[in-house]
């Protein structure tokens, strides 16, 4: 086996070598397809950025992305000129370049390739051996497993190219070690590549300012801005934007203002410098080592991040929560560092600021949701519970859209529900995927406005009943009628007495009334729903009862057709009243109705009626066969 030792300085300047390696067009529409998987098993996964999704046979790979392999797991890529690349379990490695100059960077592990005969020219194999280009129908191993990289030629022809430029002649079936850990000179300075965000408004406009800029400029929903060190930017209440770079996303909720005030990249960490004046934010970190500086109300923080992680941060203008909704991050404030994993967060705002489990949203949606509708006023806040049983850790992605696409939420589980922000309207899907990368559970939920549709009608209908001798039966459905008795006009008769009896006790009277004219109207909920027999007798002019009428029947029946939640009370806006809070409604029947995770209790006709202890938000879950459906009602404040 023969050995070459590089010096540190040597080593940088060979990996230099390969200028413009590091530019990856993003992939997506209009990105060439430069290879595909064509055989996997066990745990593959292919990232980009801050995406990731399991592997596929016979997916494509576009310019960028990352194949990665877990413990006893192998694939094989082919490129479209024929190399194929066989990959060895806990490898990673880096497709890019373009048709007719294609490159593979080799990050980490082990991948052997071979060239086809003809045609298989024109692959470039980059990594901390250098740089190895494919020249004539060929096997390569290349072994990056140990400290020392190693590279074997099986058959055919590879050029290796040294730090001066010169080839190192490779035989075939030869191992050729590279020792890289002879005593360095005093190493190059690493020089700082700046990263550049891209702003892109989500709904409404932003606002943006550069380092040297002294207005505010509108960007249209339609446009983005490409934002550098120094720039300064402003989101409308009624708006929305997300801030993107490769390897960190960060949606900005409503009323949000900040500056960017330093991103760039040194070797493999990126840091970032953000000022957060006011509003709420929401970061997606992707894979690798990351930090980032965050200044609030109270100072200077730092969040350190190794893994893929998504974190929340609110209320920066009294000093900053920051919660950590998946994944697991390292907070450094005033000399003391914490680690915070998925669900724990720190309030700065606090007098002693400590970890402290997050509490769990109201709304919790099972991990396997179908399409579950939920009705709101407001955008708030959601959780997805974690299946249970499940092991090992899981891996969580929230998105828009089915495809994943673009994750909203990305992360490492923990055992809590996971906390997401739910839009005042549109969807949600989620998925928890295991380390094998196949997935355990998905689910979707789809928001809209209630805007007053599971109000019950406040007003009361008007019913006519006649004296026929007949029974008059009335349906009512949101609200008892009131009632207009009408009778024949008597000779003789100076006034009537209206007579009212349950049906199943003739002898009693439940009301009387007296009118001078032939009819008397009854207001809403004198009766209720029921049976009764009524009767007018005629008043003679000195109060004597006259010959004649008639016994009549009468039948108030509660209709109950509704094919969701309604609501008497609370109404929307009603404020919390010290004494609690009145909850009364119905729902279809054969339904069962949840309020705030407890079961209410239903008559044979849906209907519920209780009182709460004060509470500014109740949430409603209704399940009527298969189907569930949730509501969620926000009350006011009580007055002090």
């Amino acid at each position: 086996m023969r050995v070459l030792s590089l010096t540190l300085p040597l080593l940088l300047l060979l990996l230099g070598g390969c200028g413009g390696c590091d530019k990856k067009p993003p992939a997506g529409p209009g990105a060439p397809e430069l290879a595909k998987l064509i055989q996997l098993q066990g745990q593959v996964m292919v990232k980009q950025d801050a995406a990731s999704r399991p592997g596929r046979v016979d997916e494509p790979l576009y310019p960028g992305e990352t194949v990665v392999t877990g413990p006893g797991s192998t694939a094989r890529v082919r490129y479209i000129n024929g190399v194929e690349v066989e990959v060895a379990e806990n490898s990673r490695f880096r497709v890019n370049g373009a048709p007719g100059a294609l490159t593979l960077e080799l990050e980490e592990g082990r991948i052997v390739s071979t060239a086809p005969k003809a045609g298989g020219n024109g692959l470039t194999v980059t990594g901390r051996f250098g740089r190895a280009e494919l020249v004539t129908a060929s096997e390569m191993v290349f072994d990056l497993r140990e400290e020392d990289p190693k590279l074997t030629l099986q058959y055919g022809d590879i050029r290796v190219i040294d730090p001066r430029g010169q080839p190192i002649q490779v035989v075939a079936g030869e191992e050729l070690a590279l020792s890289l850990g002879k005593p360095r000179q005093a190493p190059l300075a690493v020089v700082a590549e700046e990263i550049v965000f891209t702003l892109k408004p989500q709904g409404g406009k932003a606002r943006v300012r550069g380092a040297q800029d002294t207005a505010f400029a509108d960007v249209a929903p339609d446009q983005s801005q490409e934002l550098g060190r120094g720039a300064a930017f402003e989101i409308p209440a009624n708006a929305s934007a997300r801030l993107s770079s490769r390897s960190l996303q960060v949606s900005l909720a409503g009323d949000t203002a900040g500056t960017l005030q330093e991103a760039s990249r040194r070797g493999d960490q990126s840091s970032y410098t953000l000022q957060l004046s006011r509003g709420k934010a929401r970061l997606l970190f992707g894979t690798g080592k990351q930090s980032l500086k965050l200044t609030d109300a109270r100072g200077e923080i730092e969040l350190k991040v190794s893994e893929q992680s998504t974190l929340s941060i609110s209320n920066p203008e009294a000093g900053a929560t920051v919660t950590v909704l998946a994944g697991q991050a390292e907070l450094v404030a005033d000399g003391k560092t914490t680690l915070l994993k998925a669900g724990e967060g720190v309030r700065r705002a606090s007098e002693s600021p400590q970890a402290e489990q997050a509490s769990a949203p109201l709304l919790v949606l099972p991990p396997d949701a179908k399409g579950a509708r939920v009705f709101t006023d407001g955008p708030g806040e959601a959780g997805i519970q974690v299946p249970s049983a499940s092991g090992a850790p899981l891996r969580v992605e929230v998105a828009e859209e089915s495809s994943f696409r673009e994750p909203l939420l990305a992360g490492r589980a923990g055992a809590d529900p996971v906390r997401v922000e739910s839009p005042a309207r549109g969807e949600l899907h989620w998925r928890f995927l295991g380390e094998d990368g196949n997935v355990r559970a998905q689910g979707s939920a789809r928001f809209q406005p209630d805007r007053g549709r599971s109000a019950l009608a406040d007003s009361n209908p008007r019913a006519e009943v006649l004296e026929t001798g007949l029974k008059a039966t009335i349906y009512f459905q949101s609200a008892v009628p009131s009632l207009h008795f009408s009778f024949e006009p008597r000779p003789g008769a100076r006034s009537y007495q209206l007579r009212v009896y349950r049906a199943a006790d003739v002898q009693k009277p439940l009301l009387q009334r007296v009118t001078n004219q032939n009819q008397y109207s009854l207001e809403p909920g004198t009766l209720g729903e029921g049976r009764y027999l009524w009767y007018v007798a005629a008043l003679g002019p000195g109060g004597d009862e006259l010959a004649g009428g008639r016994m009549n029947k009468l039948e108030l029946v509660y209709d109950n057709e509704r094919r969701g939640l309604a609501l008497s009370r609370p109404r929307p806006g009603e404020r919390v009243g010290r004494e609690g809070v009145p909850v009364e409604g119905v729902v279809p029947r054969s339904s069962r109705l949840f309020l705030n995770g407890q079961a209410m209790k239903l008559d044979a006709k849906g209907r519920f009626s209780q009182r709460l202890a004060p509470t500014e938000t109740l949430v409603f879950r209704l399940v009527s066969g298969q189907d569930e459906a949730y509501w969620i009602r926000t009350l006011r404040k009580a007055r002090p």
